[in-house]
């Protein structure tokens, strides 16, 4: 995998040790108040020592919005920053690179879960279109997404809570900023007609619809330059019901990819959930809406990789969803793509770096599905107590 472990230099200056990435994937192992624990500055340093080229830390909600996970991380005041900061020290330590990855739920939440209702804070959403789907295992019954949204009076309200985030993880020592925009979630569904029905500034238009996203990039790169930001989209999405038709995915994605090139972002990061999982069902399994299928054999890397990769771009493209070590390496030889993403795969293997490059098959996970969000009876549970290879 002599391309793939190649060094190569980040925005202007942020020198990686390959082109392998961490992605960001919440573990709910936050137990302290929100905060990232000893569990977690293990968890990430082991991985930085082993010698991964750039860990996107897992999604971080910007405010006390965050309620799809009990234990999902915060970031809104110092005692977070504080929190992280030994974990982003790890890394270094380990000569590891470390992005942090704000997030906002928006209406893929339920008002009982713990945060939201002790801080009485609101469901908040570009419309009061409620999500279909979701289960909230914690809470009893197991509902689904909330229909008691409160529609968003003025974005630049959350927008002001990103940086005042973003402000927090440069003080908390971290390397960049990928900002999550996907998943149905705030931003993403800003993006989306089937979220965002509004008639002002925000609504109808691609340019209207791609507004508040693009702020919130304008408030990051006010913060850290553009050459230390990334997003995180996925054109293809079809979690939380966040499906679209190819003929709105293709123009709003074409516009919003043009416009973070201008902004000479240091990478977008495009994931193609939605087309390999299967184009004609939703993540549910359900059958997607007449009219938002994908044409055959889909490939959104064809379509969006050429917007990012030009000679006028210094903008990196970063790929991810379920890409094999083998196709990873195709893709950087051939030329298509700068860096690629691994997340599971980094669960159950904390020597993936070392597995690769001796050639050592990738371990899989033999423990089911409690090890991505638990329960556990200890938070190094599934966590830190991965074997290594022999």
């Amino acid at each position: 995998m002599s391309h793939l472990l190649q060094p190569i230099i980040l925005g202007d200056s942020l020198e990686l040790r390959n082109r392998i990435v961490m992605g960001s994937m919440t573990r709910n192992r936050n137990i302290d108040e929100n905060k990232p624990t000893e569990a977690s500055v293990t968890h990430y340093s082991v991985r930085a020592r082993d010698g991964v080229g750039l860990i996107v830390a897992e999604g971080t909600f910007v405010y006390l919005n965050g309620a799809e996970w009990q234990y999902a991380p915060l970031m809104f005041d110092e005692s977070h920053a504080q929190a992280w900061k030994k974990v982003t020290d790890a890394v270094h330590q380990e000569g590891g690179k470390i992005f942090f990855q704000p997030w906002h739920p928006g209406r893929i939440q339920n008002e009982n879960m713990p945060m939201l209702k002790e801080s009485g804070y609101p469901v908040l959403a570009p419309s009061r279109i409620p999500a279909a789907g979701g289960k909230f295992r914690v809470l009893e019954g197991a509902p689904g997404h909330t229909h008691a949204i409160t529609e968003i009076e003025d974005p630049k309200e959350i927008v002001a809570q990103f940086a005042t985030s973003v402000r927090l993880a440069k003080q908390a020592g971290f390397d960049g900023i990928e900002l999550l925009c996907q998943g149905g979630y705030l931003l993403h569904s800003f993006l989306s007609s089937r979220s965002n029905n509004r008639t002002d500034a925000y609504g109808g238009s691609v340019e209207n619809r791609c507004r508040f996203v693009l702020e919130v990039v304008d408030a990051i790169i006010e913060v850290w330059g553009p050459r230390t930001v990334g997003i995180k989209i996925c054109p293809t999405d079809d979690y939380n019901d966040s499906t679209v038709s190819y003929s709105e995915l293709s123009e709003t994605y074409s516009y919003l990819i043009r416009q973070c090139v201008a902004r000479d972002l240091a990478f977008i990061n495009l994931s193609r959930r939605g087309s390999v999982v299967g184009h004609v069902h939703d993540e549910f399994n359900n059958p997607k809406p007449v009219g938002m299928e994908l044409p055959p054999g889909y490939e959104p890397l064809n379509e969006f990789g050429p917007l990012v990769k030009h000679p006028e771009s210094r903008t990196m493209l970063m790929v991810n969803h379920e890409y094999t070590v083998e196709e990873a390496e195709a893709l950087v030889k051939e030329g298509k793509v700068d860096l690629v993403t691994f997340a599971r795969p980094f669960i159950s293997n904390p020597d993936m770096i070392t597995r690769i490059r001796k050639g050592i098959p990738l371990a899989v996970n033999n423990r089911g599905a409690a090890v991505h969000y638990g329960p556990y009876q200890d938070v190094n549970e599934n966590y830190n107590d991965w074997p290594y290879a022999a």
